[in-house]
């Protein structure tokens, strides 16, 4: 898409010179772009990305992840963009599509490592600076590991996701989906109670984190915002249209915990009113 370029371009001047862009990718409309401080670009190696979809048929790539991983000195990282399945009852479905984006991403990343032998001198001047919309190397979902999809609890799927195996860092953001359990009204009211903390109990991916193994491993800043999704458009009150969906954090980054990776700041922007949600 040619607003794609622009974006580039765009966050580029507003970072300046003292930054290179690594590596960009598409899947449909979701992009992820990663830039690095010059200082370091020559500690940088091994720059791979890959697309995952998950919906129409796994070809079309409305929904999906996008993979950039890259080495640091010794240190190897992960950041992943992802937009999972809507709708307050997909559960289920948001939770077997991070499983399997996750395994696909190992799984390719590491067969790519295994198949370029070649000389990184001669390649690292496109590794540096490529700016791929590589929507071939999306991959049908026939193609993933599968597993039980009836059992949300921790003993149901693999012990731990593989990225938090393979990666020193790991980051998985985006649009994530995740709901907040309650009718309409119910939540409402707990938002002019201020009733925050009834709130985060029922929130689906605080419920997993806690009880699913594939969510074994990440963890998330404190989410002391209000819910991101879904406001009427440049307005700060939440949906009003007949379909009235219940607001919730849908918009999430969970990172691998670390003892040297810290969460400096965590929020919302509500004063930037340009979509549905208020990330």
């Amino acid at each position: 898409m040619p607003s794609k370029p622009k974006w580039e371009r765009c966050l580029g001047g507003a970072l300046g010179s003292d930054y290179e862009l690594l590596r960009s990718h598409s899947l449909q409309a979701s992009h992820i772009i990663v830039f690095a401080q010059n200082a370091i670009t020559h500690l940088i190696s091994d720059i791979r990305s890959i697309a995952v979809a998950t919906e129409l048929g796994d070809k079309l790539g409305n929904k999906g992840g996008i993979a950039i991983s890259f080495t640091v000195a010794e240190s190897s990282f992960c950041f992943v963009n992802a937009h999972l399945a809507a709708h307050q009852h997909a559960t289920i479905r948001r939770t077997n599509e991070f499983r399997r984006i996750s395994n696909h991403i190992v799984a390719r990343l590491l067969q790519q490592n295994r198949n370029s032998e070649v000389s990184e001198g001669s390649s690292s001047d496109d590794e540096h600076t490529s700016s791929c919309d590589q929507d071939e190397d999306v991959l049908s979902e026939s193609d993933l590991p599968q597993y039980s999809s009836d059992d949300l609890r921790t003993d149901s799927g693999p012990q731990l996701n593989p990225l938090i195996d393979v990666f020193d860092k790991v980051f998985w953001f985006g649009d994530l989906n995740f709901r907040v359990y309650g009718t309409r009204e119910v939540v409402d009211g707990m938002l002019e109670s201020h009733m925050h903390d009834a709130l985060l109990c029922n929130d689906q991916l605080t419920m997993l984190m806690r009880f699913n193994r594939v969510f074994s491993g990440f963890s998330e800043g404190p989410l002391n915002f209000f819910p991101t999704y879904k406001f009427d458009h440049d307005s700060d009150h939440y949906d009003s249209s007949q379909r009235r969906r219940v607001p919730s954090w849908t918009d999430r980054i969970l990172y691998k915990k670390d003892a040297n990776t810290q969460v400096l700041s965590y929020c919302s922007q509500p004063e930037i009113k340009i979509s549905d949600h208020r990330p």
